[in-house]
């Protein structure tokens, strides 16, 4: 098939991308707080999230009947993930184990303790899971069996209903040492200085031929010129206007990151953008950046206490 026509096959794409997008909207706040839930990493589960979007919309060509956008969703997410589980290398753990939370007797009582609140809180479904598995230990397929139900439904209720009762646990995930400082090699200083200098040739002169771009949640580029004549070129216009451009290199939630911020004329600074970045050779073979990905910088806003600046990216149609 020639090029021309995928590229027009693309453009088509895009635009029931975008209405897709706009479905689903009101439920991606819950659905990146269900992969967090999953992953217990702010990384994995905006990875988890990208894949349940990517992978839902294709699923959607092969149904025909009426689905429950949420549900939808948290159904792709769930398999997504013990999917991944399965797959790593040298982890053999069984569902079971993944499922039973190894809850103490204090955590138990605790829930006992909360079953008035709980039940207030809770759907049916939801609230018996909980009981069986995390007071009265049951199995993963035990409690399948009790319910009439499957595994991966009773664990997506256990997970759900977990969610509901640590809201104060999620908020406070952050480890002791969730930031800190390491240090930055030439190439990465070179790079610092490339941001914090609103430079973007001096960028693009450590980007390899064969880069590929990952603009998480809004689109891929493949190859440095590329990248020059399009994400690139946009940073490098709206830094233009802003005021003091911050840059650093810092470990995040254990990935090494730049985290690139403004420092405004109220003297406050605002996250503007977070940059992974791979090399090989003093090159940059990959770069991702989450400046869409809103529920993310959300909590790494608040993790750096800084305020986030680019609030209007959220919404990317």
């Amino acid at each position: 098939m020639p090029i021309d026509n995928l590229n027009d096959l693309s453009n088509d794409l895009r635009k029931i991308e975008s209405e897709y997008k706009k479905k689903i909207e009101p439920y991606r706040k819950d659905l990146w707080k269900f992969c967090f839930t999953l992953t217990r990493s702010p990384w994995d589960a905006e990875d988890l999230v990208q894949e349940t979007l990517f992978k839902s919309l294709s699923v959607l060509a092969k149904l025909f009947q009426p689905v429950n956008t949420k549900a939808y969703l948290f159904k792709i997410a769930t398999n997504l993930w013990i999917d991944q589980v399965r797959k790593q290398k040298n982890n053999h753990l069984l569902f079971d184990d993944l499922l039973v939370h190894d809850a103490s007797s204090a955590e138990a009582f605790h829930l006992l303790e909360n079953l008035e609140v709980l039940v207030n809180h809770l759907t049916p479904t939801q609230y018996v899971a909980l009981i069986l598995t995390d007071v009265l230990q049951f199995k993963g397929r035990e409690v399948a069996e009790i319910m009439s139900t499957s595994e991966g439904a009773v664990y997506t209720n256990v997970s759900r209903a977990r969610q509901t009762m640590r809201n104060l646990t999620i908020a406070q995930t952050k480890k002791e040492n969730a930031v800190r400082d390491i240090s930055a090699n030439e190439v990465i200083e070179v790079l610092l200085k490339g941001f914090r200098n609103k430079d973007p040739e001096l960028i693009a002169s450590l980007l390899d031929e064969n880069v590929i771009t990952d603009i998480t949640h809004s689109g891929m580029e493949y190859g440095k010129n590329e990248t020059k004549k399009n994400s690139l070129r946009d940073w490098a216009e709206v830094v233009q206007k802003q005021h003091t451009i911050i840059a650093e290199y810092i470990e995040l939630w254990g990935r090494p990151v730049i985290i690139e911020l403004e420092r405004k004329l109220d003297n406050k600074i605002y996250l503007n953008n977070i940059h992974y970045m791979e090399m090989v050779e003093d090159k940059i073979t990959y770069w991702k950046f989450y400046c869409f990905s809103w529920d993310l910088m959300q909590m790494a806003a608040e993790e750096l206490e800084v305020k986030l600046n680019a609030e209007y990216f959220y919404h990317v149609f």
